[in-house]
This record gives structure tokens, C-alpha cells and sequence, in this order.
């Protein structure tokens, strides 16, 4: 309730501040009308952003016109972000989009970015804290997926899981190490994706779970997932779908079509660790096909089998590029926990985004083997470390143990018996004449 002034009744203070409320939402509806005259003012106020112009591609993985494109997608929630009350930020949404992506790109702390971008730390928390959620809703409502490619098998997204490295939790152990990860040694968090070969040919990530702990396997992230009714519908075949298995005769494939056209959906393909029963399928609504753990005698079995491990490259080459365009996932995760799933999110649609503007290729499968190589390395550095220390340790304590020895052995040598002690206190006695 507003307080009375003197002169002023209470309900003309209302209605004065109700006809102000909607003068200013009227003001900033009839400013976003003209797009044009928002982003040349916005370009115009953009200092940021007009700074680092020339070396955008370096910075941030897009151009300008790319960036201002990326813009373009988050203006609607951007309007609404400004209709709001309250103190206006300092920097204009451009410049909140453009220190998003960088610090994406970067992966560099807080400190880092404000001596890089020139603005203090809180002003940049509270830009890429106001700009996350904008982005994370802007890009997923404007994600179109494609239908998957016609394949011998009907395999229609290829799974697998990684983990990335996150900071050891605060709290009590027994919640802080189910976070750890044994197969890497490090406290991460682990998300399944979906990938799939669209008619065009371009490798996207269509789907994606929750974030889970590092210690979980891969398969249970699947299981738990359970009956993911957009995952289902998708792999329903449509009639498109049909026509394109019929026009596709797989003339050059060693595998013939009917393994996959007999089917009315597609299947999701995955490594050997997704392994499992038919029963399992059904409970999760859904064909799982996975690549053998063992190579097969009969040579039909065999050419499948290089087949789906042949398919599989393709998520790898999704992981490469992931790593490889955003370095707050090729490292140590440096914010929050809380805010992973969106940030991961983000990563996902801009490589994807990324992805339309250059296909993937074996180059990034190189990246994807190369972060692993550096992982695997860096623990076999920790491991080898930790054999050492543990080596030094165990010849401190024997030489500390034989010490101690010595020295009790030289004091029970150069001790006195009984009949000695006796001897020398009866000459004592004597000599004082007792």
C-alpha cells in the first residue's frame, strides 16, 4: 500500500502509480516494435561488444553478425527481462550475450575474465547470472529437430555418456564421493546425450538427461530415465520416413535392410555397456541396440558389429567438438553446481548451432581422443605421484622403526644387572660410612 502524502488522497496515489506502471510498459513495448532502431541503439551502447569486434571468432566460436543473431533469438525474453522494475544493468544485453559466450569459450574464473574484459567481477556475475536463463529458454524453444538419416539398421540416436570435471563438493564425505568418478579419478558429473544423423547429414544432439553424480553408470542414467515420451515419439517411424527407407536400397552396405525396416521405430545405438535385456526394452519403450564387447567368428555377426562401432564415431565426434569449442567443460567446471544443467545445455545447442556452419569431422574425433589422452595422462601422473609418496612414507617408518630398535638395544647393553647395582650402592654405604 503506498503511504499518504499531504495533499493527496490514498487512491489518487494508487491510480498515479498504476498509470506510470503501464506508461512504462507501453514505453517498452512500442520500443521493441522497430528491431532495427533496438539493435542500432543496442550496437551503438554495446561498448563491450564494439571492443572486441575484430577478434570475435577467437573469443567466442561466432561472428559478430553470428553473435548478434544469437541476440536476435533471446530478444522476446530480453523485452520482457526489461519491462521489470528495479536498477537497469550497467551493460547492455549484447554485451551480457557476448561475455556469456566468452566465458563459455574461455573457461576462465572471474577474476580472469574482469582483467580480460575490463569490468569488475560482480558487474560480470550479475550479467552472465541475468543472461544464463535467457539463453537456456531462447535457444530451446528455437531448436528445430531434423528426422533421423535412412540407415540399414533404423538406428535413430546413438547415446553415450561423459563426465566432466567438476570441484570436490563441501559437506560431509559420504555425499561428497559419489560424486567422484573411479574410472577417471576426479569428482565429476555425468550426462547422457542423444545423438543423431539427420536427412541433411549434419550430426546433432537432440536430447539430453539431467545431470547425475560421477559414480553413476552409464546404463543406469538410461534406465533411470525410463519412459521418455519425446524420446519415444521421435523414434516412431512416420510415413516420410518409409518413403525414404524404400528410395534407399543400401546397395554398397554388407548388411542388407531388412534387419531395421522390419520394425515400425527406430533404435538408439549404444556402446557396449548398454547391454541388456528385451524385458529391459520394454520397461523403457524403446529398441536398444549395442555394440559387442567380443568380436564374432560368423562374419555376417561380424560386419554388423564394425558396422555399429563405424555409427558410434559420430558421437564422439560430437564430444570432440564440444570439448573442443568450450573450455568450462574441457576443464575443471568453475561455477556453481546449481547452474551446470543450464550452462551444459547452452554448450550443446551452440555446438549444434556450430555445427550447421561446419560439419564435423575426423578432426574432431582427434580432439575427443586427445582430451581423453590428457585425462587418462593427468591420472596416471596422480597415480604414480601418489605410489611415490606412499613409497617415501614406508622408508620413513622402517627407518623410524629401526631407529627406535637401536636405541633401546644400546640402552639394554649399556645398562647395570641387579648384582652391580648392589655392589655399587654397598660401596656407597661404605665409603659413608653407614
Amino acid at each position: 500500500m503506498v503511504k499518504p502524502r499531504k495533499g493527496k488522497s490514498v487512491e489518487a496515489l494508487i491510480d498515479l502509480e498504476e498509470s506510470r506502471e503501464a506508461e512504462y510498459i507501453e514505453s517498452s513495448v512500442s520500443f521493441a516494435r522497430t528491431v532495427p532502431d533496438i539493435e542500432e541503439i543496442m550496437m551503438g551502447r554495446s561498448l563491450i561488444f564494439r571492443k572486441y569486434e575484430s577478434g570475435m571468432v577467437r573469443l567466442t566460436n561466432f561472428t559478430p553478425s553470428e553473435v548478434v543473431n544469437i541476440y536476435r533469438m533471446c530478444l522476446p525474453r530480453i523485452i520482457k527481462e526489461n519491462t521489470k522494475r528495479g536498477k537497469k544493468p550497467s551493460l547492455t544485453f549484447l554485451d551480457h550475450v557476448f561475455c556469456y559466450l566468452y566465458a563459455l569459450k574461455s573457461g576462465q574464473t572471474m577474476a580472469s575474465l574482469s582483467v580480460n574484459i575490463g569490468e569488475s567481477e560482480s558487474t560480470l556475475h550479475s550479467a552472465i547470472r541475468r543472461i544464463r536463463p535467457i539463453v537456456t529458454e531462447s535457444l530451446n524453444s528455437n531448436t528445430f529437430i531434423d528426422r533421423p538419416a535412412p540407415n540399414p539398421l533404423s538406428i535413430g540416436l546413438i547415446c553415450d555418456c561423459s563426465t566432466f570435471q567438476v570441484y570436490r563438493p563441501s559437506g560431509f564425505y559420504d555425499e561428497s564421493k559419489k560424486m567422484f568418478d573411479v574410472k577417471n579419478n576426479i569428482y565429476g558429473i555425468k550426462v547422457l546425450f542423444f545423438v543423431n544423423i539427420n536427412v541433411w547429414g549434419k550430426v546433432k544432439c537432440v536430447f539430453l538427461s539431467n545431470p547425475n553424480v560421477g559414480s553413476s553408470h552409464d546404463f543406469l542414467i538410461l534406465k533411470n530415465l525410463g519412459i521418455n515420451n519425446e524420446i519415444k515419439e521421435y523414434l516412431v517411424k512416420t510415413k516420410e520416413d518409409r518413403e525414404r527407407e524404400d528410395m534407399d536400397k543400401y546397395e554398397d552396405m554388407d548388411i542388407e535392410g531388412k534387419f531395421g525396416r522390419d520394425y515400425d521405430s527406430f533404435c538408439v545405438l549404444g556402446d557396449s555397456a548398454y547391454i541388456c535385456s528385451q524385458e529391459i526394452q520394454n520397461k523403457i519403450g524403446y529398441r536398444i541396440l549395442a555394440v559387442p564387447k567380443y568380436k564374432s567368428k560368423d562374419e555376417d555377426v561380424a560386419n554388423r558389429g564394425k558396422y555399429l562401432a563405424s555409427r558410434r564415431v559420430h558421437v564422439e565426434q560430437f564430444f570432440g567438438r564440444l570439448v573442443g569449442a568450450w573450455n568450462t567443460f574441457r576443464h575443471v567446471y568453475r561455477f556453481e553446481h546449481k547452474h551446470f544443467q543450464m550452462d551444459i545445455e547452452n554448450a550443446v545447442n551452440l555446438t549444434n548451432i556450430l555445427t550447421d556452419y561446419n560439419g564435423l569431422g575426423d578432426e574432431d574425433s582427434f580432439e575427443y581422443k586427445n582430451w581423453l589422452e590428457t585425462r587418462y595422462g593427468m591420472v596416471d601422473e596422480r597415480k604414480k605421484n601418489k605410489l611415490i609418496s606412499n613409497k617415501k612414507w614406508r622408508n620413513r617408518k622402517k627407518k623410524r622403526l629401526n631407529d627406535s630398535q637401536d636405541n633401546i638395544q644400546d640402552f639394554l647393553n649399556n645398562s647395570l644387572d641387579d648384582e652391580e647395582i648392589i655392589n655399587e650402592s654397598k660401596l656407597l654405604c661404605s665409603s659413608l660410612n653407614y
